[in-house]
């Protein structure tokens, strides 16, 4: 796939600020991309839950304008690119099966 790759903070790097909000990235300081806080919700339930994964998808099919609000300006180098075989694990572990078929279509890869 030409052009930018997901970003792996949003699978690697929950971060927590001084008040238990929780954000997708340490370069996200003004909390755009907040998940929740630890005060109403776990962290495991934030990190699995709805919000994230629709986040996650978009970034696998190279919609960053809909992958958080701090996502489509950032420097996702900083966080480092979420590796092609993660991302397929992802996929397979979620039950995605036709964003797979997609992403691995993108990679030039056969889907059977």
């Amino acid at each position: 796939m030409a052009g930018r790759e997901p970003c792996a903070g949003l699978w690697e790097t929950p971060v927590v600020n001084h008040n238990g909000d929780v954000t997708t990235c340490c370069l996200d300081v003004k909390m755009k991309n907040k998940l929740g806080n630890l005060g109403q919700e776990s962290l495991v339930s934030l990190w699995r839950g709805p919000k994230i994964h629709s986040w996650r998808i978009a970034q696998i099919l190279g919609r960053f304008d809909m992958s958080g609000p701090a996502c489509p300006d950032c420097n996702y180098k900083s966080a480092g690119t979420y590796p092609q075989r993660k991302i397929v694990e992802y996929l397979e572990k979620t039950g995605e099966a036709k964003v797979l078929a997609d992403y691995l279509s993108r990679q030039g890869e056969k889907t059977d």
